[in-house]
């Protein structure tokens, strides 16, 4: 998506296209940083630390519920 046309509620709302929010990964209640650049208004995902965590740690102990609760199982046998 490249530019869409959206109107501003009488509170200031914006709402952002469905197709938009799927393609940047905006989910409820995520934060937006928004900014002002010459004549234009910029909005940028806020993403938290821990879904960047997240991505780090995926698949790190298995990557189904059975391989990480092998692992975790393994992990309790050595104690």
């Amino acid at each position: 998506m490249k530019s869409a046309s959206v109107k501003i509620s009488k509170r200031g709302y914006v709402l952002l296209p469905s197709s938009l929010r799927k393609e940047m990964e905006i989910r409820t209640g995520m934060r937006m940083l928004i900014t002002k650049s010459d004549n234009k208004i910029v909005l940028q995902p806020v993403h938290s630390f821990t879904d960047k965590l997240a991505g780090v740690t995926a698949k790190s102990f298995g990557e189904s519920a059975e391989e990480i609760q092998k692992h975790l199982d393994e992990g309790r046998k050595d104690r």
